[in-house]
């Protein structure tokens, strides 16, 4: 049933809810209480119930009663005794005067103020003296009217929220004085917040989330609350980049992720100007494992922000940042990711961003300025099966042809010639290596898993390795399909595992068996790439597009490249060509022939 507005609606209850109700508002002239009736056991009034099942479902206009309760006392024999209960300022502003109040559901009765709409009111008793206040609290535009339309409130000291009433819009009183407690709560000058931060519903991938919103008494003017009704804008659409269940929000990439809110100002250097902010969103803490994607960084936030625990980290060093009573931090704007500055003027970085999404991602320092990222490519070379066969791969990124403006006149260096330049990556370094580089993890936790090399000695020309130092501690095969690198000596090399157990391991010798009489080695056991398609191998970098200047090279322009990958047993030299522009990311895949002829009779 839709809100009360007209007083006929109305009509008069002999009994409480506690007896036979008659109707749906019952005066009790003893302890001069009015109580609104609306649990349906009065059975004849239908269709006036005062339902009460959300903003658009139920209640009665505080005018209406005040109207209703004038007809009442004029045609009443029993109420005209008594003192009117109330006094209208405004049609959205009351006072319940004579010691009259309504009922909060206390005693058996119903809680009759929940059913107040559009107004606020205050409650003088019988010496005139206000005893409590209520400010009426109206949203303005569209919420969700199922679970995930939950709003809340607080005010400007709070640590906890306060649920409204209903779900979807709000029209309700909130309390905002109170005189019968001790000491007397006094909100009425505080910064009042309506919030809004829906949990996804559904199940990831398709999970259905919801923006968030927010409104304050100082966004619409106001500065100390009143017994009047107030109107704030809150409006709730579906959020698209929302796609994760809450339960999907903790462990693998999530779990590196941390918010660290500061008290003094933190100097950012990683766009290459620095500034101030006061909050970092370090979304990779640990700088291992998988970057996390800007969706899931702001999936994951979001489910920070609606957290009633303290979500400060440290290093951060502020106390009482209750998720939920926070500012948000982030938003996305098309495709970009950006933070946002909070209400005591802190700007937001967020730390760990993969390099693919450099470009997706601008921050707000504590000025309130722009920042982001040198516009950055991240590169993708990608190797077939033949090098991911092949243990001693390498690659190397030339430029096709590079022009060198500094020098005069302009000097051309081309790949196939001496004058050929590697490309170098963002922060330093060229783009050159090994295709097998990382250490690997085994079960046994033994010195195999060192990055500086583990000592041992050969026994065999088949390929056994023996531990000299940690005899018994592999796991029989754990070691299988990773890679034996021989440091030092005759041998030194890479080869495939193709076999171990407590103390020996047996490699692959192919084209390049061991030399027994070099018996002392220094080794590590490495793992094989394969993160890309199929199990292939992946190397990933990234190029300064805005800022690199190689040999001299112009700034800020397309640079085409050439991609060498080589191995030794298992793929032939091989060659491929792209072109790097202003895009988020170039792959650059390269397809190595397989190789029949290699071989290194050394050892023989």
């Amino acid at each position: 049933m839709a809100k009360i507005i007209d007083p006929d609606k109305l009509s008069q209850s002999s009994a409480a809810s506690t007896g036979t109700p008659t109707g749906n508002v019952h005066f009790n002239t003893t302890n001069k209480t009015i109580e609104l009736i609306h649990d349906g056991a009065d059975g004849g009034l239908s269709p006036n119930e005062l339902l009460d099942q959300g903003y658009d479902d139920g209640g009665v206009s505080l005018q209406a009663l005040y109207s209703f309760i004038k007809e009442r006392w004029k045609s009443d024999a029993t109420l005209i005794k008594y003192p009117f209960p109330m006094e209208a300022i405004t049609a959205e502003q009351f006072e319940f005067i004579n010691g009259w109040i309504l009922t909060d559901g206390t005693g058996g009765l119903q809680d009759s103020k929940k059913l107040i709409r559009d107004a606020g009111w205050a409650e003088r008793d019988t010496n005139n003296v206000v005893q409590k206040r209520y400010a009426g609290i109206i949203s303005l535009g569209t919420l969700a009217d199922t679970s995930a339309g939950q709003p809340y409130y607080a005010f400007a000291d709070d640590t906890a929220k306060t649920d409204t009433r209903y779900i979807g819009r709000v029209n309700e009183a909130i309390l905002i004085y109170d005189n019968t407690v001790s000491p007397v709560v006094d909100d009425r000058s505080k910064v009042l917040t309506l919030y809004i931060r829906s949990a996804p519903t559904g199940t990831t991938p398709n999970a259905v989330g919801y923006t968030f919103a927010q409104t304050t008494t100082t966004d619409i003017g106001v500065s100390v609350l009143s017994t009047q009704a107030y109107r704030f804008p809150l409006t709730q659409a579906v959020d698209p980049n929302i796609d994760t269940a809450v339960g999907d929000l903790s462990g693998g990439v999530y779990a590196n992720m941390r918010i660290e809110y500061y008290s003094s100002a933190q100097t950012i250097s990683e766009t290459g100007t620095n500034f101030d902010v006061g909050v970092v969103i370090d979304a990779y803490f640990s700088d291992t494992g998988t970057q996390p994607t800007v969706k899931q960084i702001y999936n994951w936030v979001q489910n920070e922000l609606r957290k009633a625990t303290d979500i400060n980290v440290s290093p951060g060093d502020e106390t009482n940042t209750f998720g939920l009573l926070t500012d948000p931090l982030v938003e996305f704007v098309g495709s970009t990711l950006k933070t946002l500055r909070q209400g005591d003027g802190d700007g937001v970085f967020i730390e760990g961003v993969g390099s693919n999404d450099f470009n997706n991602v601008e921050f707000i320092d504590n000025g309130g300025t722009s920042r982001s990222f040198p516009f950055k490519v991240g590169l993708n070379l990608q190797f077939n099966e033949n090098i991911g066969d092949d243990p001693n791969a390498s690659y190397k990124l030339f430029y096709t042809t590079l022009t060198d403006v500094v020098s005069s006149p302009d000097v051309v260096k081309n790949f196939g010639t001496g004058d050929a330049v590697i490309v170098t990556k963002d922060g330093g370094g060229n783009i050159e290596g090994d295709v097998h580089t990382v250490t690997a993890t085994v079960a046994s936790g033994n010195t195999a898993t060192s990055s500086s090399p583990a000592t041992g000695s050969i026994t065999a020309s088949t390929g056994v390795l023996s531990d000299s130092t940690d005899s018994g501690t592999w796991t029989v095969d754990d070691l299988v399909g990773d890679i034996l690198y021989v440091v030092t000596g005759t041998n030194a090399g890479k080869y495939y595992i193709t076999d171990n157990d407590a103390n020996t391991i047996t490699i692959d010798p192919a084209g390049k068996p061991f030399d027994v009489n070099d018996t002392a080695v220094e080794w590590q056991i490495l793992q094989r790439n394969a993160d890309g398609t199929g199990g292939t191998p992946l190397i990933t970098a990234t190029y300064n597009y805005a800022e690199n200047t190689d040999a001299g090279k112009a700034a800020n322009i397309n640079a085409g490249v050439t991609l060498v990958a080589i191995g030794l047993d298992s793929a032939q030299y091989a060659t491929a060509t792209a072109t790097i522009e202003r895009v988020n990311s170039v792959n650059i895949p390269v397809s190595n022939a397989l190789e029949r002829n290699y071989e290194d009779p050394q050892g023989v």
